[in-house]
């Protein structure tokens, strides 16, 4: 009777893994088929628990965005994601980046090759100034778009 329960919740542990696995693969599949061959990828990585500075940071980077690249941000000229490295669906992607806490990060591909930049010392030292922040960060894009 225990063999049974055992192999019966085995081949449903199995089921389940393989069945997420699949989600996962698709969901990058579209994706990457979405975006263009040039683009600018800003990433704010975060943990768990956030501190007032690391949620300004996210903020301020998406006032940003949002008043000064709005058609860039709807053409997918320009991509900005907040990721949870925490989360171990964003394993590879914490990586790729190596972001194990609080970081923004900037991925310039060009004919989709990454070009990825650390901007986290500017992120922490101007996140609670927006009237800082916000100009600053305008001015750092527009000098990697040129």
């Amino acid at each position: 009777m225990k063999k049974s329960i055992l192999l019966v919740l085995f081949i449903f542990t199995i089921i389940s893994c393989k069945k997420e696995e699949t989600v996962l693969k698709t969901d990058s599949d579209v994706t990457s088929v979405s975006l263009p061959n040039n683009r600018l990828e800003i990433y704010a990585f975060h943990g768990t628990r956030q501190c007032e500075t690391c949620k300004n940071m996210k903020l301020n980077t998406k006032a940003t965005l949002d008043k000064y690249f709005s058609d860039k941000l709807k053409s997918n000229a320009i991509v900005y994601q907040v990721i949870d490295v925490d989360d171990d669906k964003n394993e590879a992607l914490a990586e790729k980046f190596q972001a194990t806490g609080t970081a923004l990060m900037i991925n310039k591909v060009v004919d989709g090759k990454d070009n990825i930049s650390d901007w986290s010392d500017f992120a922490f030292d101007k996140a609670n100034e927006a009237n800082e922040f916000i100009p600053e960060l305008k001015i750092k894009i527009e000098e990697v778009l040129e």
